[in-house]
């Protein structure tokens, strides 16, 4: 689950890439490095508050799968990609995709309360993995081995408070976002299953709730950004 997110949220960036290139907007390069300018965002599915008040949730979904630029999607990728292992290795793949588009989910609906004109980007999900991985390690610190708890309690903590400082004094950053992805995923990880601690791992009526839930968001998303929605 987690390498097919990455090579998904790559291959749309590389989607936006395309259209950009055909409309004479960048250069092939820029297919995958250059800037993405705002109307071409707006038309695959970016959080834009004005048009989310109009009545356009999906978009609040759709622009978790959308990036900036190159070093966006990079940055991004590389923390999914990590994040996503350790989460995938505790809760599974079907419950690592819930936390992943639920905290996104989030993520949006903050920024978008606190009044961000448009936003794009995984952070909000990547961000909800980092709380649900914290708040097992301290869910379950009496059953777990010292050194992974020690991992899962003390060792993100640096990486969120550093990652919520830049976002603070970055001011392109989404830092609503990220918060929003953060306390969601904390949230939901109080409650969800697991697939390492005894007598945890869940019903399978709850796998494939979750697992619905987490393909809906996922499927309203592609819907989105492909333009099906519109």
């Amino acid at each position: 689950m987690t390498r097919g997110l990455v090579g998904l949220v790559v291959a749309i960036h590389g989607y936006v890439g395309v259209r950009m290139w055909l409309a004479h907007k960048t250069y092939v390069v820029g297919i995958l490095l250059g800037q993405r300018d705002l109307a071409t965002l707006e038309a695959v599915g970016a959080m834009r508050g004005l048009r989310v008040s109009g009545g356009e949730y999906w978009r609040l979904v759709s622009c978790i799968l959308l990036h900036g630029d190159g070093m966006h999607i990079l940055l991004n990728a590389v923390a999914l990609f990590a994040l996503g292992r350790l989460c995938e290795s505790v809760y599974g793949p079907v419950r690592l995709l819930f936390l992943f588009m639920l905290s996104g989910v989030c993520g949006s609906l903050l920024s978008w309360a606190g009044g961000n004109a448009s936003s794009v980007g995984a952070s909000g999900g990547i961000f909800g993995l980092m709380g649900a991985a914290i708040v097992f390690g301290f869910r379950f610190q009496k059953e777990l081995p010292p050194m992974a708890g020690e991992l899962f309690r003390k060792r993100l903590l640096p990486w969120v408070a550093l990652n919520l400082f830049i976002g603070a004094v970055v001011p392109f950053i989404d830092n609503l976002g990220h918060v929003g992805g953060l306390v969601g995923g904390s949230l939901l990880a109080l409650f969800l299953r697991n697939r390492v601690i005894p007598r945890k791992e869940g019903t399978l009526v709850g796998t494939i709730a979750t697992g619905a839930i987490g393909g809906g968001l996922l499927l309203v998303g592609l819907l989105g950004v492909f333009g099906v929605l519109r």
